[in-house]
């Protein structure tokens, strides 16, 4: 079964941050929508099968990021964030989303994702993992099923020269998608968005995905199923607890796992690969949720003028 790692990260002041229970529910809410759109499927689209399940949820009250201040996911600060809950997590292959204070980026937009190329044997042996922020804009919206297809989407397809894209693989030259029911439409729909078949296709090859994740040694499954009141452990993954603080894990200098893939983040192709991504996620745009379906107006023609009588 195709399973995606979701790991929630809440910064202080963020829509949700309060409590314990206000953040366990935005992100099931959130990840029962990724998996309406990319796993269950919404018609006339398909069913892809793809399964996203709540990794681990982290809080840090120490952090105020306001996403007015963020053009994208690639600021310093929500990378060092990542960082350090990827260090927390023993480097576990996923989608890290890093939920900001404020309700829009200072481009307007409401979210923004894509992903980090952390090793590279060939183009079809690579590993990655997810970088995504979301603003209270995002607030019980579909924009993380959103935020998420510019991630399954990347694929390297070449190395020499360097040759890699995260465009939509049915509207190929863009990211976004010309459907406005489509989930990668830039005015993601307010209901019962949906993905197609070519979408799908290449969504399931993706190195995010547990079951394509082929390095040895890297932290491929121990995934966290989000309950009602807490998390139930699968594979026995000691996870940082809600509301504890990261500060009391190891630093993220560290890498606990002994696995030197891990320190390959200076390779040139990697290097080159992930400026590239870079430049795209910061180009990204507008990234808004339709929040009400708006039926078109009729607007009634106006009463014709009587003529006056000539005389």
């Amino acid at each position: 079964m195709p399973v995606v790692s979701i790991v929630s990260i809440f910064t202080r002041g963020a829509r949700s941050s309060e409590t314990p229970e206000l953040r366990n529910a935005r992100v099931q809410g959130d990840i029962q929508r990724a998996n309406e759109v990319w796993g269950t499927g919404n018609p006339p689209g398909v069913a892809c099968g793809i399964t996203f399940v709540s990794h681990s949820l982290i809080y840090r009250p120490e952090v105020t990021i306001n996403a007015s201040t963020v053009t994208s996911s690639a600021d310093p600060r929500i990378m060092q964030v990542i960082d350090e809950a990827r260090a927390a997590t023993n480097f576990a292959t996923a989608i890290y989303v890093v939920y900001l204070s404020g309700e829009t980026f200072n481009g307007g937009h409401v979210g923004n994702a894509g992903p980090v190329v952390d090793n590279v044997t060939n183009t079809n042996l690579y590993s990655i993992y997810g970088r995504c922020s979301l603003s209270d804009g995002a607030f019980e919206t579909y924009l993380l099923a959103h935020e998420v297809g510019h991630i399954l989407f990347y694929r390297i397809l070449s190395l020499n020269p360097i040759v890699s894209t995260i465009n939509d693989p049915s509207n190929p030259g863009d990211d976004h998608n010309n459907d406005p029911q489509n989930i990668m439409f830039p005015f993601v729909p307010a209901m019962n968005p949906y993905i197609n078949g070519g979408q799908c296709t290449v969504a399931r090859q993706n190195r995010i995905i547990l079951e394509n994740a082929q390095f040895t040694g890297v932290n491929q499954g121990t995934a966290l199923i989000g309950t009602g009141s807490g998390f139930a452990t699968q594979n026995q993954f000691n996870s940082m607890e809600d509301n504890e603080s990261i500060d009391n894990f190891e630093s993220g200098n560290q890498c606990s796992c002994n696995n030197p893939q891990h320190h390959h983040s200076n390779s040139k192709i990697v290097k080159k690969l992930n400026e590239i991504i870079d430049s795209w996620i910061e180009d990204m745009g507008p990234e808004r949720p339709q929040i009400y379906p708006k039926p078109p107006q009729i607007y009634p023609k106006p009463p014709k003028k009587k003529k006056k009588d000539s005389k």
